[in-house]
């Protein structure tokens, strides 16, 4: 199970990414992008606020302390139909 956090895009902040946390550290995580194989790593900034990293030309940043995550749960653990014994 992957946590799943979105990253603020520093020139687009309206047009978040939604990525899954694959690894993660005090100072880098690696993330992936569902439905695609890319896979990219974000480190903690500077100031030690927040993690940040690019892909495609694009710039990401995520900040943990304003931010909530999803637990990402298979289908079948959502509500699934028991039969009757």
């Amino acid at each position: 199970m992957n946590a799943r956090i979105e990253l603020t895009d520093i020139d687009r902040p309206r047009e978040p990414l939604a990525v899954e946390v694959v690894e993660s550290n005090a100072r880098a995580m690696v993330v992936a992008v569902p439905g695609t194989i890319m896979k990219f790593e974000l480190r903690l900034s500077q100031d030690g606020a927040s993690f940040e990293g690019a892909i495609g030309g694009r710039y990401f940043r995520f900040d943990p302390s304003a931010s909530t995550t999803r637990e990402r749960t298979s289908a079948a653990t959502k509500g699934g139909k028991v039969a009757a014994a």
